[in-house]
């Protein structure tokens, strides 16, 4: 049975895809590249080429951090919201095969349709 992580991620700035990396470098394999890379304050989501890699800072300190990692080869399906007149951000959610969903709210100025076809390029075929 799948849990349920809805997660309230929201990331509203778009950054250089090497911005950071010394935050999420102990997940990446050799050879595997950050490509897309978000934040907001001090959260971040992160898309590699193997997977998808969000990070929660956590305190006050900001000592404490959860990782959630997602390999797109897990990924069973994703929807795409775009953002209206009056809900100015746009929603991502995958789910995730043995974990169940994660959601995450994109600002306004972040592309969401660059994610949608990014995730298509990664879990088609």
């Amino acid at each position: 049975m799948a849990i349920d992580l809805l997660a309230k991620f929201s990331v509203t700035d778009k950054v250089d895809a090497q911005n950071g990396q010394d935050l999420f470098a102990l997940f990446l394999l050799p050879g595997e590249q950050v490509l897309l890379n978000y934040k907001h304050s001090r959260d971040r989501v992160i898309f590699t080429s193997q997977k998808i890699i969000a990070v929660d800072v956590q305190g006050l300190t900001g000592k404490k951090k959860e990782f959630r990692i997602f390999p797109y080869n897990k990924i069973s399906s994703f929807s795409v919201e775009t953002s209206g007149t009056f809900d100015m951000d746009s929603d991502f959610k995958i789910w995730v095969s043995g974990v169940g969903l994660f959601s995450v709210k994109f600002g306004r100025k972040i592309d969401i349709k660059e994610i949608g076809r990014f995730l298509t390029e990664r879990i088609s075929g």
